[in-house]
Protein backbone atom coordinates (compact mmCIF):
# COMPACT_ATOMS: atom_id res chain seq x y z
CA UNK A 1 0.00 0.00 0.00
CA UNK A 2 1.30 3.53 -1.24
CA UNK A 3 0.13 6.21 1.44
CA UNK A 4 0.31 9.94 0.10
CA UNK A 5 1.50 12.97 2.27
CA UNK A 6 -2.17 13.32 3.35
CA UNK A 7 -2.38 9.75 4.53
CA UNK A 8 -4.20 8.45 1.68
CA UNK A 9 -3.30 5.41 -0.34
CA UNK A 10 -3.90 5.14 -4.36
CA UNK A 11 -6.97 3.93 -3.91
CA UNK A 12 -8.57 6.12 -1.63
CA UNK A 13 -7.52 9.06 -3.70
CA UNK A 14 -8.94 7.42 -7.30
CA UNK A 15 -12.40 7.08 -4.99
CA UNK A 16 -12.41 10.72 -4.07
CA UNK A 17 -11.84 11.95 -7.41
CA UNK A 18 -14.44 9.87 -8.99
CA UNK A 19 -16.49 11.19 -5.98
CA UNK A 20 -15.74 14.95 -6.84
CA UNK A 21 -16.62 13.97 -10.60
CA UNK A 22 -20.05 12.68 -9.74
CA UNK A 23 -20.60 15.46 -7.47
CA UNK A 24 -19.57 17.96 -10.09
CA UNK A 25 -22.21 16.28 -12.39
CA UNK A 26 -24.99 16.26 -9.94
CA UNK A 27 -24.15 20.00 -9.56
CA UNK A 28 -24.85 20.53 -13.00
CA UNK A 29 -27.76 18.26 -13.38
CA UNK A 30 -29.08 20.96 -10.85
CA UNK A 31 -28.83 23.98 -12.90
CA UNK A 32 -31.76 25.32 -13.64
CA UNK A 33 -30.62 26.89 -16.93
CA UNK A 34 -28.13 26.63 -19.68
CA UNK A 35 -24.72 27.89 -18.80
CA UNK A 36 -24.87 30.75 -21.40
CA UNK A 37 -28.14 31.81 -19.44
CA UNK A 38 -26.63 31.79 -16.25
CA UNK A 39 -23.50 33.49 -17.41
CA UNK A 40 -25.84 36.28 -19.06
CA UNK A 41 -27.38 36.28 -15.42
CA UNK A 42 -24.53 36.41 -13.47
CA UNK A 43 -22.98 39.15 -15.82
CA UNK A 44 -26.14 41.29 -15.20
CA UNK A 45 -26.20 41.04 -11.70
CA UNK A 46 -22.59 41.81 -11.25
CA UNK A 47 -22.69 45.23 -13.73
CA UNK A 48 -25.86 46.08 -11.36
CA UNK A 49 -24.22 45.69 -8.07
CA UNK A 50 -20.75 47.37 -9.21
CA UNK A 51 -23.18 50.56 -10.41
CA UNK A 52 -25.73 50.73 -7.53
CA UNK A 53 -24.46 48.71 -4.96
CA UNK A 54 -26.58 45.70 -3.07
CA UNK A 55 -29.76 46.93 -2.49
CA UNK A 56 -30.59 43.58 0.13
CA UNK A 57 -32.94 42.09 -2.35
CA UNK A 58 -32.88 40.51 -5.57
CA UNK A 59 -34.02 43.43 -7.47
CA UNK A 60 -31.44 42.86 -10.45
CA UNK A 61 -31.62 39.39 -10.34
CA UNK A 62 -35.48 39.30 -10.87
CA UNK A 63 -35.16 41.87 -13.65
CA UNK A 64 -33.21 39.72 -15.63
CA UNK A 65 -35.42 36.74 -15.10
CA UNK A 66 -38.06 38.59 -16.59
CA UNK A 67 -36.61 40.14 -19.51
CA UNK A 68 -35.11 36.29 -19.96
CA UNK A 69 -38.27 35.20 -19.85
CA UNK A 70 -37.30 32.44 -17.74
CA UNK A 71 -39.19 30.48 -15.04
CA UNK A 72 -38.57 32.86 -11.90
CA UNK A 73 -39.47 30.01 -9.50
CA UNK A 74 -37.03 27.69 -10.21
CA UNK A 75 -33.99 30.00 -10.39
CA UNK A 76 -34.69 31.60 -7.27
CA UNK A 77 -34.99 28.95 -5.67
CA UNK A 78 -31.59 27.33 -7.05
CA UNK A 79 -30.15 30.42 -6.29
CA UNK A 80 -31.19 30.40 -2.32
CA UNK A 81 -30.33 26.99 -2.10
CA UNK A 82 -26.86 28.13 -3.18
CA UNK A 83 -26.47 31.48 -1.12
CA UNK A 84 -27.56 33.68 -3.34
CA UNK A 85 -30.92 35.38 -1.34
CA UNK A 86 -29.89 38.52 -2.37
CA UNK A 87 -28.36 40.06 -5.59
CA UNK A 88 -24.81 40.29 -3.70
CA UNK A 89 -24.87 37.03 -2.50
CA UNK A 90 -25.67 35.74 -6.34
CA UNK A 91 -22.57 37.32 -7.30
CA UNK A 92 -20.69 35.86 -4.09
CA UNK A 93 -21.97 32.28 -3.53
CA UNK A 94 -24.34 31.01 -6.30
CA UNK A 95 -21.76 32.73 -9.29
CA UNK A 96 -18.92 30.83 -7.21
CA UNK A 97 -21.04 27.08 -7.04
CA UNK A 98 -21.57 27.90 -10.98
CA UNK A 99 -18.20 28.16 -11.53
CA UNK A 100 -16.86 25.60 -9.77
CA UNK A 101 -19.27 23.11 -11.33
CA UNK A 102 -19.68 23.91 -14.47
Amino acid sequence: MIVGRAGMNDAERGRKRVWKVEQRASARQAFPLLADLLTALFAHVTAAVDRSGCQHSLAATEEWIAQAGVDHDSVVEWLEDNGGYCDCEVVANAADHFEQNR
